[in-house]
C-alpha cells in the first residue's frame, strides 16, 4: 500500500501539465536513487555471488586507493594492481568495482580502518575519504565520470532489466556537478509552470559541451521510474543549463509602456523642443515674440548676446535634421540586428516577416463558432462500412504478412533523436528537440519507459495533448472557421516515440513491399512530388506525340486529414499485419488524442480528436498513407488506365498523400475509375471537395468538350476548361502550361530576391536567404518545365542587376567568383542555371537507377537527357569557374599576390563567417578584383586622359594597394586609425585574460599607457627605457609577466607583402628583445600580428596568436576590424563608378 501511494505521488508531481508547490513535492516522500545499472556480463549475472575474505576486501581497497580514482580509467588500473596480488583470479574489472562499492555501502571497514589503509598506500585522497565516510545507501554522491561519446556506448551495453538497480556507480561528483544536481533537483521538485526556453544557436560549442557533459553525469545518478519524471528532469536540466549560460533574463515588473524605446522618446522630445525654439527664434527675429521669459531663455540658451538670431536659427534647424537622422540611423541598426538574429534563430518567421504574414492574424474568427466547427469535425466519431465487399479482398491480399512484436532499444532512441529538429516549436512540455538529443544519459531510461507503454498499450494523456494553431489560408475569404489550416505542436517526447514506431512500420512496409508504387507520399528513396510530375508529364507528352485518347480526373478530398475515421486506420493496420503491441498502442493512443486550439496567442478551448489525424508528427502521415493503400489495391485490380505503348505498364492513378489523379483511355474507363474512388471514399466516410475536382478529355491528343462525370449519387465532376488545374503546384490541362508557369515562377523568384535585398541582412545571411528561399522556387520546376538557356541566363542576369542596385555587388565585379563557394573565396550564391541543371542531372540519375515500371517508361521516353551525374556536373562547373577567375588579369590578381605567402583557408574566414554588411562585403571583393576605378585603372585600362598618379600624394600610380597601404599622406591618419583599431582589440583581450579593468565591448575600449595587477603589466605604445640607444623601442603592446615578456607589434601591409612585413617585425625588435632579456632577466618573445589590408592571413599568424594565449580573439575578428578600416579608406578617397 505504501509503495502504491509513493508511485502515485511521483506521477502527480512529475507531470508537466500539473502545477504543484515545492512544499507538496517535498512531502511526497519520493526516494531518489541511482539510475545506472551494475555493468555485469550475462555469465556473471547467472553465477553465484563470490564470498570475499577480509584480507581480499582489504586488498581491493588498497588497489582502489593506489589506482588514483579521481582520474579517468581507474577501473583498469585497479584491476591490474589486483592481478599483481592474485594472478590466478578470474574476477573482471566491473565485478571488482562492484565489490568495492559493496564494501563501502555495507561498511565492511570502519572509517578508521579505511583511513589506515589509505595511509599505508601513501596516497593523499582526503576528499575521497571524506566522501566515502559520509556515504550511506541513500546517498547519491557517487558517479563515474563519463565522456559524452562513452555515455552512448555505455548506455547501449546495459541490459534493460538492470534499470531498476539502485547500486551506486563508481567515482565522485565534483563540487560543480553537485551544485548542478542540487539546482536540477530543486527545480524538478518545484514543478512550476513551464515557460518557453530560448534557443542555444548562438552559444559556442566550447561553452556548451563541458556543461552538457556535467549535466549528463548528474542525470545518470538520478533514479527515474516514469516517463513523466524523465520529461520533468529533462526540462529542469534544460532550464538550469540555460540559466548557467546566462540566457534567462529575469522578468522585469510590468510597466505602462508607450510602445517606444526610451532613447527614441528622448530624441523625439529633443526635436519637439528644438522645433519650439526654432519657432520662437523666428518670431523673435520678426519681433512678434512678446513673452519676456521665453526671450530670456532664448538669449541664455543660444548666446544671443554674442550671436545673431539668424545664426542661432540655422544652428537649431541643423540640430533638428541631425537628430532626426540619428533616430533613423539607430532604428536601421536595431532592424539590422533583429533581422539577422531572427534569421539565425528562425528562418521561417523571417521569411514570413518579409511577406508581411505572421501566425497571428489581425481579424480573428468568432470563438464559439470556430470551436464548434472543429468539434463537429474532430469529435464526430464515424465508422467505416464494415459490409463493403472489397474489404475482405483487401484483407486476403496481406493475410500472410505479419510484423514481429516491436521492442524499443537505446540504439533506436539515439538513432531517431538525431532526426529530431533542434529548435522547432515544442508542445505543452516546452521541451525542444535539442535537449532530448543531447541529454544522452536519459536515452536508456526513455527506451525502458517507451517499452512499458508499448507492452501495456497505455500512454499518459499529457503526451497525446497538442497545441493546435489555426493559420488562415486565404485572407480574401475572411474569418470563416473553415478558412483555417490546423498546425499542431506536440510534446517532443511523443514525436520521438511516434517517430521510432513510424520508422519500424516503414521498414516493415518496405520489407513486405506493401506500399503501392502509385503513392509517393512519405516514401523513402523517392523524389516525392517530382516522381508524380515526371510520370504525369510523360503521359501528357506521350498522348500528344501518339495522338492518343486520354481522359483525366483530379480528385480533391474535403478535409482529408481531419475526416479519416480512426476505426478505419486500426482496420488497415490489422489487415497489413502490424504487430499486436504496436496496433494496440496506436488504438489506445488515438483514444486519448486531444488538442488545445489557438488563434494567435488566444486559447479557443480543448477539443477531443476522435476522427482525423494529427498534423505535427511523423507517424500521422504514415497512418494516412496506410489507410489509403486499399484504394490503390482496388484501382490496380480494375486493370484500367493509360498505356504509353501496346505492351507497356497501365497507369490508372497517381497519388501524393491525398492528391489523386486518375487516367483512363476512354470516357467509360474514367467514369469507372472515378466511381470506384467514390465508393471507396463513401465506405470510409470521406467526401469529395467537388468544387476543387475537375476532369478533362483528350481525343487524338487534342482537348475536346466534356460534360464532366456524372456519378450515380447525383454528384457531378465538372470540366473546368479552359481554366487550368494546379496539380502538385504545376498548372496543367491537356499539357503542362510551361510559359504560364515560367512567368509566375520568375515573378515570384524576383520578388523574393528583391525582398531579401531590401532587408538589413548581412552579406552571408543575404546570400543564404537567396539560396534557401528564392532559388527553390525555380529548382522545383527543374525537369518538369522546359527552361531554355537564355531564360535561365536572363534570370541570373536579373539577380546580378538587383544585387548591384542594392549595392551588394560592384558593377565591375567578377561574375564567376560570385558563384564560387565562400570557403574558396567566392560569395556562395547559387546560380539559377546551375541549380536547374543540377536538379535535372539528379533526376536523370534517379530515373536511370529506378526499377519502378512508370519511371522506366519515363526513362524510355527520354524526358531527361543529362549524361553526367549531379556530382560530376557540379564539380566540373565549379572547377571551370575557379579556373576562369584565377586566369583573369585583373580579377585574379589578388590570388597571384597571396600565392605561397598566405594561408588561403584562413584568408577567406571573413567570407565564410559572413558578418560584414552586404555593401561592405561587395566593396572589399571589388577592391580585391581591381574593379574599383582608381586613377591607374582609368588611365591604363580604360585608356582615358586622366593622370594615373595618386590623387593624394601625386608620387606614384594610384592603385588599390597604394591607397590602402602605401600613400604617405594618410599614413599617420587613416592607416594609424585602422592599425590602432586592430591593436585595441588585442589589448582588450589581454586585459580580460589578466583580469584587468575592461569595458564590455572591445570597440569601446580605450587603452591606457600602463595597466597592471598582481598577474601582469601591459604597456600600450610605450617607449621602453634601455641603457643603449635603440632605434625601435616602442612596440604597440608589451606584456610583462613574472617570468616572461611578450613584445606584440601590429602591422597591416599590402596583401602581397605580409610575409616580408612579418619578418621585418621579427628582425626590427631583435635588439630590444636582447636588451630586455639582459636588463629584466626574463625570456622575451616577439609576436608579430600581421594582417593584409584586404584580409590576407600569413601562414604563421595562428601560431603567433597561440603564443599570447588569448581565448576570445579570432583571426576572423582581426580580419573584420582590418577590412572595416580598409573599406572606410576606399569610401573616403575613391569615388566608385
Amino acid at each position: 500500500m505504501e509503495k502504491q501511494t509513493q508511485t502515485k505521488s511521483i506521477l502527480a508531481r512529475s507531470s508537466p501539465r500539473i502545477k504543484r508547490t515545492a512544499v507538496d513535492a517535498a512531502d511526497s516522500g519520493h526516494p531518489l536513487t541511482s539510475g545506472l545499472r551494475n555493468h555485469q556480463t550475462p555469465n556473471e549475472q547467472s553465477q553465484k555471488r563470490q564470498k570475499y575474505t577480509m584480507p581480499e576486501n582489504r586488498t581491493i581497497m588498497k588497489c582502489y586507493y593506489k589506482s588514483e580514482p579521481q582520474r579517468r580509467g581507474y577501473q583498469k588500473r585497479m584491476h591490474q594492481l589486483w592481478k599483481q596480488e592474485y594472478p590466478d583470479s578470474q574476477i573482471t574489472e566491473p565485478r571488482l568495482a562492484d565489490q568495492r562499492r559493496f564494501i563501502i555501502r555495507n561498511k565492511v571497514f570502519s572509517e578508521v580502518e579505511l583511513e589506515e589503509i589509505q595511509k599505508i598506500c601513501k596516497v593523499n585522497y582526503h576528499q575521497t575519504t571524506a566522501q566515502t565516510a559520509a556515504e550511506t545507501p541513500a546517498t547519491l554522491g557517487m558517479v563515474e565520470q563519463i565522456e559524452p561519446e562513452e555515455s552512448v556506448a555505455l548506455l547501449q551495453e546495459f541490459e534493460e532489466p538492470a534499470l531498476e538497480t539502485s547500486a551506486e556507480p563508481p567515482g565522485t561528483l565534483t563540487a560543480r556537478q553537485q551544485e548542478l544536481k542540487d539546482k536540477i533537483m530543486a527545480h524538478a521538485a518545484a514543478n512550476a509552470i513551464r515557460k518557453r526556453l530560448p534557443t542555444l544557436k548562438t552559444v559556442p560549442k566550447r561553452n556548451l559541451a563541458p556543461l552538457m557533459k556535467d549535466v549528463n553525469t548528474v542525470l545518470s545518478t538520478v533514479q527515474i521510474t516514469s516517463i513523466e519524471q524523465t520529461n520533468q528532469y529533462a526540462y529542469s536540466a534544460a532550464m538550469i543549463v540555460t540559466e548557467e549560460l546566462g540566457l534567462l533574463q529575469p522578468r522585469q515588473p510590468q510597466r505602462k509602456s508607450t510602445g517606444k524605446p526610451k532613447w527614441k522618446v528622448r530624441l523625439e522630445l529633443k526635436i519637439k523642443k528644438l522645433r519650439s525654439d526654432a519657432s520662437n527664434l523666428k518670431n523673435m527675429k520678426e519681433k512678434k515674440l512678446k513673452n519676456d521669459k521665453i526671450k530670456q531663455y532664448l538669449i541664455r540658451e543660444y548666446w544671443l548676446n554674442t550671436r545673431k538670431i539668424e545664426e542661432a536659427l540655422e544652428i537649431v534647424k541643423e540640430q533638428i535634421t541631425a537628430t532626426a537622422r540619428k533616430i533613423e540611423r539607430y532604428e536601421a541598426r536595431i532592424i539590422q540586428y533583429r533581422q539577422n538574429q531572427l534569421f539565425q534563430s528562425d528562418q521561417r518567421r523571417f521569411y514570413q516577416s518579409l511577406n508581411q504574414k505572421t501566425d497571428t492574424v489581425t481579424i480573428k474568427p468568432e470563438k464559439t463558432a470556430t470551436t464548434k466547427f472543429w468539434k463537429e469535425l474532430w469529435e464526430n466519431n464515424k465508422n467505416y462500412n464494415k459490409n463493403a465487399g472489397w474489404i475482405k479482398e483487401f484483407e486476403g491480399k496481406f493475410s500472410q504478412n505479419k510484423m514481429e512484436l516491436m521492442e524499443i532499444t537505446t540504439e533506436m532512441i539515439s538513432k531517431r533523436v538525431q532526426k529530431v529538429k533542434n529548435w522547432t516549436s515544442p508542445g505543452s512540455d516546452q521541451l525542444h528537440g535539442f535537449w532530448l538529443k543531447h541529454l544522452i544519459s536519459l536515452h536508456g531510461k526513455m527506451a525502458q519507459q517507451f517499452n512499458e507503454m508499448l507492452q501495456k498499450g497505455s500512454i499518459s494523456e499529457w503526451l497525446t495533448t497538442g497545441r493546435t494553431y489555426l493559420i488562415q489560408k486565404d485572407p480574401a475569404k475572411g474569418a470563416a472557421p473553415g478558412n483555417y489550416r490546423p498546425i499542431t505542436c506536440l510534446p517532443t517526447m511523443f514525436k520521438l516515440l511516434t517517430g521510432i514506431i513510424a520508422d519500424r512500420i516503414q521498414d516493415y512496409l518496405e520489407e513486405k513491399n506493401i506500399l503501392p508504387d502509385e503513392q509517393k507520399g512519405n516514401k523513402r528513396k523517392s523524389r516525392g512530388t517530382k516522381d508524380q510530375l515526371l510520370i504525369d508529364k510523360m503521359i501528357l507528352e506521350n498522348c500528344k506525340s501518339r495522338k492518343a485518347n486520354l481522359h483525366m480526373t483530379w480528385i480533391d478530398y474535403k478535409k482529408a486529414f481531419d475526416s479519416l475515421p480512426h476505426s478505419w486506420i486500426i482496420k488497415c493496420l490489422d489487415a497489413i499485419g502490424i504487430s499486436k503491441n504496436v496496433g494496440t498502442f496506436i488504438e489506445n493512443m488515438m483514444e486519448h488524442w486531444k488538442t488545445e486550439l489557438f488563434v494567435g496567442n488566444e486559447s479557443y478551448g480543448l477539443v477531443n480528436i476522435r476522427r482525423g489525424i494529427f498534423q505535427g508528427d511523423s507517424l500521422s502521415p504514415l497512418l494516412f498513407i496506410i489507410a489509403m493503400i486499399p484504394l490503390s489495391t482496388i484501382l490496380q485490380k480494375t486493370n484500367l488506365g493509360y498505356q504509353t505503348s501496346k505492351n507497356s505498364h497501365k497507369i490508372s492513378h497517381l497519388m501524393y498523400m491525398d492528391d489523386l489523379k486518375l487516367y483512363g483511355k476512354t470516357e467509360t474507363e474514367i467514369q469507372s475509375l472515378t466511381n470506384t474512388v467514390r465508393i471507396f471514399s463513401t465506405d470510409i466516410n470521406m467526401e469529395f471537395g467537388l468544387d476543387k475536382c475537375s476532369t478533362v478529355a483528350l481525343k487524338k491528343g487534342k482537348i475536346i468538350e466534356s460534360e464532366g462525370i456524372n456519378m450515380p449519387n447525383g454528384q457531378t465532376i465538372r470540366c473546368h476548361q479552359p481554366e487550368a488545374y494546379k496539380y502538385l503546384g504545376i498548372l496543367q490541362l491537356d499539357n503542362i502550361k510551361h510559359e504560364h508557369v515560367k512567368t509566375v515562377v520568375s515573378k515570384e523568384y524576383t520578388q523574393r530576391v528583391r525582398k531579401i535585398l531590401k532587408s538589413k541582412l548581412n552579406g552571408g545571411n543575404t546570400i543564404k536567404a537567396i539560396n534557401t528561399w528564392a532559388i527553390p522556387v525555380i529548382r522545383y520546376t527543374a525537369g518538369i518545365i522546359n527552361w531554355t538557356q537564355m531564360e535561365l541566363d536572363n534570370l541570373d542576369r536579373k539577380t546580378r542587376k538587383l544585387l548591384t542596385i542594392h549595392h551588394s555587388l560592384h558593377p565591375r565585379s567578377d561574375v564567376d567568383r560570385l558563384y564560387l563557394p565562400r570557403r574558396s573565396g567566392g560569395r556562395g550564391l547559387l546560380q539559377v542555371k546551375q541549380a536547374v541543371k543540377e536538379e535535372e542531372h539528379a533526376l536523370a540519375e534517379y530515373v536511370k537507377q529506378s526499377e519502378e515500371p512508370a519511371l522506366i517508361e519515363v526513362k524510355n521516353q527520354k524526358l531527361l537527357k543529362a549524361q553526367q551525374t549531379k556530382n560530376q556536373y557540379k564539380k566540373t562547373a565549379l572547377q571551370t569557374r575557379a579556373d576562369s577567375w584565377h586566369n583573369k588579369t585583373l580579377h585574379g590578381k589578388f590570388l597571384d599576390k597571396i600565392e605561397g605567402k598566405a594561408d588561403k583557408e584562413k584568408t577567406w574566414l571573413w567570407l565564410t563567417n559572413g558578418t560584414l554588411k552586404k555593401e561592405t562585403e561587395g566593396l572589399i571583393l571589388a577592391a580585391q578584383e581591381q574593379a574599383i576605378r582608381t586613377n591607374a585603372i582609368k588611365a591604363k585600362i580604360e585608356k582615358s586622359a586622366d593622370d594615373p598618379k595618386c590623387r593624394l600624394c601625386k608620387e606614384t600610380d594610384e592603385t588599390i594597394d597604394h591607397i590602402l597601404s602605401c600613400c604617405k599622406k594618410i599614413a599617420q591618419t587613416d592607416y594609424k586609425q585602422r592599425h590602432n583599431y586592430v591593436a585595441q582589440m588585442i589589448h582588450w583581450n589581454l586585459c580580460l585574460k589578466y583580469h584587468l579593468p575592461a569595458v564590455k565591448n572591445w570597440w569601446d575600449h580605450k587603452p591606457a599607457k600602463v595597466v597592471e595587477n598582481e598577474h601582469a603589466k601591459i604597456l600600450w605604445d610605450f617607449r621602453i627605457q634601455t641603457d643603449k640607444v635603440l632605434e625601435h623601442n616602442t612596440p604597440d603592446i608589451t606584456v610583462v609577466e613574472k617570468n616572461k615578456v611578450w613584445i606584440i607589434d601590429v602591422a597591416i601591409p599590402g596583401d602581397s607583402r605580409i610575409e616580408e612585413k612579418q619578418q621585418e617585425k621579427l628582425s626590427r625588435y631583435q635588439d630590444l628583445k636582447i636588451e630586455l632579456q639582459r636588463l629584466w632577466q626574463k625570456p622575451v618573445q616577439v609576436v608579430p600580428v600581421v594582417m593584409g589590408t584586404l584580409g590576407a592571413v600569413p601562414k604563421d599568424l595562428s601560431r603567433h596568436l597561440e603564443t599570447i594565449d588569448i581565448d576570445k580573439i579570432t583571426i576572423c575578428q582581426l580580419q573584420k576590424a582590418t577590412l572595416l578600416g580598409s573599406a572606410r579608406i576606399i569610401r573616403k578617397y575613391i569615388t566608385q563608378s
